[in-house]
Parts: C-alpha cells; sequence; structure tokens
C-alpha cells in the first residue's frame, strides 16, 4: 500500500479564515477595513466534518455566488469522416484532473476556490481543450464542491464534472456520526444545488472494512440520486494503486459481500499509473504494473469506463511514452481510456526548467534569446504557455490532424515501454525533475478523438477564452485591467490549430508550415477579451484552410452563416462549409467587406438557404490572393450561426444590491447583486455608468455577483449599475455612496 504526499497533489478539503479569504475576486479588504463581505467559499470551517455536517446551500448566503446555473450541453454524434484522424475509436473516453486556475509565474497563488477576479494579480492558465475531455475531476483544493466557473466551462463544451472526495474523514462512511444515507443525501444535495455531476473518490490506505464502508456509501449516493433525478450523476472510483488485490478480482468491487444499497456502485475506474511501469523514488503511484493491458479485465465495468491513469505533473512527456500502450495512435485498437492529471503542473514546470537554463547560460543562441524574452516579457508569456499547451493537446507539431510520431531520436529518449521507470518525484531550485527529459511528441489529440456539442441554432463565438487584459463590448472598450473568469469562456475552436494548404486535399501529415499563424489576440476583440487573428505574410504561393469547428446543424431556409471581423483588405477570406453528405467536398463562400460597425469591425452574414436540407458538418476559413506576398492580418470577432428567429432577452427582473460596503475613505465600494435569473440568457453584464461613460465590472451566467472594489467618480454621489442579459435590455439599480 502506498501513501499520497498531499501537499504535492495539493487538493485535500482546506477548511478555515485562510481558505475564506481564497474567493475575494479582486483587491483584498484594506488594512483600515474591518469586515468584508466577500461571499465565503462553500464549507469552509475550522473542521472539515463539522462544517460539512452542518452546512446547507438553501440556507447559506454564499452559497448563491458559488452555483453554477449552466447545464450540461448534450454533444453530436460522432462523424468519423469528419475527424482529425477518422480511424479514431470516437468510443475511446478522455479525462483530466483539472485545477480552475494555474499561476503562469511566481509567486504561486492558489486560486481554485476563487470564481473569478477582476483587476487580477496573477496571470493564470485557463484550460482550452474540452474537446477531449468528457471527464473533468476538479482538482487542487476545492474539495466537495468544484469551483463553479470550471463547472460553467466543462458543461459548456458537454463534459461532465466531479468534485473531489479526497481520503474521506472515516466519519464519512462509517456511520458514526451520521447515517451513511443522510451522508449520502447530502452530498447529492450539492451536486443538485451547486449544479456538478457527482465525485471523483479517491480512497486509499484503508482496511477492507473502510473499503467496504466506501463502497456502501457510493451505492446510497447513486439511490439518492435516482431518487432526485439526477440522471446524469456520475462516480469515478479510484484507489490510489495498482495493488492485485485491489484491482483484481476479490477486490472491494467484486468481493460478493453483502452491502447497504442494493445498486450500482462507481459508474467508472480510474487505474492509478502503476500500471504502466511507472516508479517514482519516494511518494505515491508506483503499484505493481499489469503485464498486458489488453488483458485486463474489470467485469464490472464496461472498457468504454475504465481509464488509465497518466500523472504528468512532473513531466507531461510522458504521455507520448505510455499511451500508445493503450490505445493505438492516430487510430486502431484500444484497452480503455485516458485520464491525464496535473499535466498544466507539468507544462509549467518544464517553462521553469527551461528559464533556469537560458539564466545559468553564459553563451545564448538568437533562438534561446528569443526563448528568454518568451519566459520573463509579461507581454509574451502567454503566447509562450499557449504554444506549449497546445503541443501537449494537440502534439507537438501544434496540429492536431498531424500524426505528431516520436522520432527515432525522440524514440531513444523515451526508452522501452514495459521497462519499469524510476523517475525522481520532487524538484529541487535549479534541479528539475528528470522526467522533464521526455520530449512532447504525440498530443492527445493523437489518441481521442474530438468532440463537439454544435448540434443546434443559434451557435454564437466571441473567441474569448476567460481571461484578458482589457474587456470589449460591441467593439468598444470598456474595462481597461487584467481579468480572468473560466465561467464566461465562449466555446473555442474544435481544432487548434488544423491549418492546411487551401488547394490539396486532407492529408494527417501536411502540414502549414510557413503559412499564416493562427492565434488569439487579446489587444482587440469586438466581445469579450480576445479576438481570433490570422497574420503574416500572404500571397499566390500560400493560400490556407483553418478548420475552426465541428458541428451538425440542419440548414434551412433560414439559416444564416455571420461573421464580425477587421481587417483583411489585402487577400481575399472565404468560408468554408463541409456537408455530411459530401465530407470530402468544401463549399467555399467568398466574404466581402460587409457593413461597418464600431472601432472599424465590419459584419458580414450569409443566407445559406441554397444548401437547405443537409446537415453540415465543417466550418473553416480559408485565406488567398492573387497578388504579390505581402503582409497580411484579419481579426475575427465573432461567428456565428443563427436563424431570423433569434430575439433579444427580456430585460431582467428583481435586480438589486443585497449588501453593500464603502471601503478605502469612501472611494471604493464592494456589492452583492442579486437578480431572478433567466434560463434563456447566456450572460449577464454588469456595468457602471458614470458621466465618463461605461465601465465593465464583470460578466456570469448566473444569479448573483460580487464586486470587490468599485471605483467612485470624484465628486459624485451615485454610481447607476446596468445589469445587460446578452444583447437585450439592461435593468438598473442605483447605488449611493452617501
Amino acid at each position: 500500500m502506498t501513501r499520497l504526499d498531499a501537499s504535492r497533489r495539493q487538493f485535500m478539503t482546506l477548511a478555515g479564515a485562510t481558505a475564506a479569504m481564497l474567493t475575494l475576486p479582486a483587491a483584498m479588504a484594506r488594512a483600515t477595513d474591518i469586515v468584508s463581505i466577500a461571499p465565503a467559499y462553500p464549507l469552509t470551517g475550522a473542521d472539515p466534518w463539522d462544517a460539512f455536517k452542518a452546512y446547507d446551500p438553501d440556507t447559506n448566503p454564499s452559497a448563491p455566488f458559488f452555483r453554477s446555473h449552466v447545464r450540461r450541453a448534450k454533444r453530436i454524434a460522432p462523424f468519423a469522416a469528419t475527424q482529425a484522424h477518422p480511424a479514431q475509436n470516437p468510443d475511446v473516453p478522455g479525462g483530466t484532473l483539472l485545477a480552475a486556475y494555474l499561476t503562469l509565474a511566481g509567486p504561486d497563488e492558489d486560486l481554485n476556490r476563487t470564481r473569478y477576479q477582476t483587476g487580477a494579480r496573477s496571470r493564470v492558465h485557463v484550460e482550452r481543450s474540452w474537446q477531449y475531455q468528457d471527464i473533468v475531476v476538479a482538482w487542487n483544493t476545492t474539495g466537495y464542491v468544484p469551483n463553479a466557473a470550471l463547472i460553467d466551462a466543462a458543461h459548456r463544451n458537454g463534459a461532465r464534472i466531479l468534485a473531489t472526495m479526497f481520503q474521506p474523514d472515516k466519519r464519512m462512511f462509517d456511520g458514526s456520526d451520521l447515517p451513511r444515507a443522510e451522508v449520502a443525501q447530502k452530498l447529492v444535495n450539492l451536486a443538485a444545488y451547486f449544479g456538478f455531476d457527482g465525485y471523483f473518490v479517491n480512497f486509499e490506505s484503508y482496511t477492507d472494512d473502510d473499503a467496504r464502508a466506501v463502497q456502501d456509501l457510493i451505492g446510497l449516493m447513486q439511490v439518492e440520486a435516482a431518487r432526485q433525478g439526477l440522471g446524469d450523476f456520475h462516480i469515478q472510483y479510484y484507489n490510489g494503486y495498482t495493488d492485485a488485490a485491489a484491482v483484481w478480482p476479490g477486490s472491494p468491487h467484486v468481493d460478493g459481500r453483502p452491502r447497504e444499497a442494493d445498486a450500482p456502485r462507481a459508474n467508472s475506474m480510474m487505474l492509478d499509473q502503476g500500471w504502466s511501469n511507472y516508479g517514482l523514488t519516494r511518494g505515491c503511484c508506483s503499484g505493481h504494473p499489469i503485464p498486458d493491458v489488453s488483458t485486463l479485465a474489470l467485469p464490472q465495468y464496461d472498457p468504454r469506463n475504465i481509464y488509465y491513469g497518466l500523472q504528468l505533473y512532473p513531466g507531461p512527456g510522458y504521455l507520448g511514452l505510455m499511451a500508445p500502450v493503450v490505445v493505438t495512435p492516430n487510430g486502431g485498437p484500444a484497452s480503455g481510456g485516458l485520464q491525464v492529471y496535473s499535466a498544466e503542473d507539468g507544462l509549467r514546470k518544464i517553462g521553469r526548467a527551461r528559464l533556469d537554463q537560458l539564466k545559468a547560460s553564459t553563451s545564448l543562441s538568437a533562438q534561446d534569446r528569443e526563448d528568454l524574452a518568451d519566459l520573463t516579457d509579461p507581454k509574451r508569456t502567454r503566447k509562450a504557455w499557449y504554444r506549449l499547451h497546445r503541443q501537449f493537446w494537440s502534439g507537438k507539431s501544434g496540429n492536431p490532424a498531424r500524426n505528431n510520431t516520436p522520432t527515432a531520436a525522440e524514440a531513444v529518449i523515451y526508452g522501452p515501454a514495459d521497462v519499469r521507470k524510476i523517475y525522481t518525484d520532487y524538484e529541487a531550485p535549479g534541479k528539475p525533475t528528470d522526467q522533464l527529459r521526455l520530449p512532447i511528441t504525440y498530443g492527445v489529440a493523437n489518441f481521442i478523438a474530438e468532440r463537439s456539442m454544435i448540434g443546434a441554432l443559434p451557435f454564437v463565438t466571441r473567441f474569448n477564452t476567460g481571461e484578458g487584459d482589457r474587456f470589449f463590448l460591441d467593439g468598444v472598450k470598456v474595462a481597461e485591467t487584467p481579468w480572468f473568469n473560466l465561467g464566461i469562456q465562449d466555446v473555442l475552436p474544435t481544432w487548434a490549430w488544423w491549418t492546411k494548404p487551401l488547394d490539396r486535399p486532407l492529408n494527417a501529415d501536411t502540414g502549414a508550415e510557413g503559412l499564416l499563424e493562427v492565434d488569439y489576440d487579446f489587444d482587440d476583440a469586438y466581445n469579450g477579451g480576445a479576438s481570433l487573428a490570422i497574420t503574416g505574410k500572404l500571397g499566390a504561393e500560400n493560400a490556407m484552410e483553418v478548420r475552426l469547428y465541428k458541428t451538425k446543424i440542419a440548414v434551412d431556409n433560414k439559416t444564416t452563416l455571420g461573421l464580425v471581423f477587421k481587417g483583411g483588405a489585402r487577400g481575399l477570406m472565404k468560408a468554408g462549409l463541409v456537408f455530411e453528405d459530401a465530407p470530402q467536398v468544401t463549399e467555399w463562400i467568398n466574404i466581402k467587406a460587409g457593413k461597418a460597425l464600431t472601432s472599424s469591425w465590419k459584419q458580414w452574414a450569409q443566407s445559406l438557404a441554397k444548401y437547405a436540407g443537409r446537415t453540415l458538418a465543417v466550418v473553416s476559413l480559408g485565406f488567398a490572393s492573387s497578388g504579390k506576398t505581402t503582409a497580411y492580418r484579419v481579426n475575427i470577432g465573432e461567428l456565428s450561426l443563427t436563424d431570423v428567429t433569434r430575439v433579444s432577452p427580456a430585460q431582467p427582473q428583481g435586480f438589486k444590491i443585497a449588501q453593500s460596503r464603502v471601503q478605502s475613505g469612501g472611494q471604493s465600494a464592494e456589492l452583492q447583486l442579486q437578480w431572478t435569473l433567466d434560463a434563456s440568457v447566456p450572460y449577464y453584464d454588469i456595468l457602471a455608468v458614470t458621466g465618463k461613460g461605461k465601465t465593465w465590472l464583470g460578466r456570469i451566467t448566473g444569479d448573483a455577483y460580487y464586486v470587490s472594489d468599485l471605483p467612485r467618480e470624484k465628486g459624485a454621489g451615485q454610481t447607476v449599475l446596468h445589469l445587460v442579459p446578452g444583447d437585450g435590455k439592461p435593468a438598473i439599480v442605483t447605488f449611493n455612496w452617501v
């Protein structure tokens, strides 16, 4: 039996005032302030068990501020012909253990109980690759209630999200303080109220009786979820090691001993990475390997519900070494699914190790100097980080349609997959873990087929990634402050970035080297914090296609494709449509200049009535020029698929200031705002309106918002607040400063 080092995995349930302070979304209370009205994160208290036993979200005034109202989107049926790798089996599942926010530069902050920040103190990672994730486990210090922003984003993209039960207090399952059935009911009630889908039960270092009691608790949770009509409820079980007695027949899963709940227990299982011959010099995850994963038989689980764990915080390159043992790269047999955990932490370690290496070097090449600037210049760190992140998800080429096969030299570094590997678990200053030497080759996209939820109208994206340096509404800048809020992230492109020469057929190893670059632009946006930018040199020899979205839209006479864009004058931009009845053919539509909008943005729309009766499967953009090669740039601020019946949301009802407190000598205030939720509203913007114009305070999908630092206009006795439902008419309240 192995022991987990909680300081490394960092996702035990926290308690007390320190955890509560992590809920402050922006500027902390000043030294002269005594009491903040910042809502407290659920289940914070002196003793985690006592907090759990006493907690009722229906009576807790802070609970609405941490509740997700985004229901899980329905994903469209697979369509192999438009996959980046058509031979992949779309039934092979993908999962993650994911932190809500990871700071990209020191000092590290624990922001996982922070739903959002305006005036953000740190640049953070916000996940972008939901299309490969079926199960998302809320990782790092949120415990029994996941971060609501993480729930919002996962559900918007059709993934399940689970809270973490890590090494639960014995009183959670032994019935000594509360009956197990009552504990099960409280756990299910939390999922129902806060809007998540179930629990990842991380249970280690137990006796046989303890294990049996935990299984009984799981069964009772399933019974209670069924009683409440929670058809999406899901339990994933993880026992922390792969010792034979814990996994094979005879384990608590299949021993046949009586249990209290006559119902299915866990819906899926994650195997600890000990299955892969992985070992550490100390710490956990060094259980017995599985000699041949294709022979693994857990009779209580469909193979589609077995996830092979890959712990990647010491080095994400381990994916390329071991994932092929379970899933044939780019299509072929699979023994189960993949579950990657703490990959973003490993990516951060790669960046920091590279920075240490460059700082210690006495001779830097031109590329070294470029890398050093990427890692140290605040204006460039985001791009450098997500380039590395994209390589992990899309493969070393950064293109999910490439095969990304390891070279002979990379294969030598990997070594044989069937040999026991021992890696240094912990890094020391100037001496990173040796697992970092493993190269990133295959990406997750080489094993898991991309998913999409774009199956009905309307579909609108503004390419808002969920963080930024400023905020725009209808092309007008309404905030000039760093912010992050994963919960308002748009549905981002299915493929990042599937580029190919415009005049060539699809081919998994046809790249787009030397073509235009695709990335997010955080300097300019139409709605949100970013737009999609296509930049570089464009001429007659390098026309390019960018495949953006996988869809399943039944086109009729009312279906309309729309774009809002800026620039692109020195080339020809086209919209590309692929239909299910002819998946190898792209129908191209030339995009004209369009109607002028604010700040040089242009709006273009095209009826798709000529394609009525067909099913739209892919939306692309194409870029070409018949002239000499010249600099080219276009920003895409919005892409939409709509119909003429689209209507604006109704004016919000019940908008009020629930609590307020003036601080900093009367020059700022914190507010708790609440209103009546309209489920048809995609999001609400909160704006402060003064004589100088409008200032964006935040965006939320929900019915409550905490403003941590409302600035007071000089001499103002009042500030007018607008609650704007999408593109609808605002509700208005007035805050009196005196």
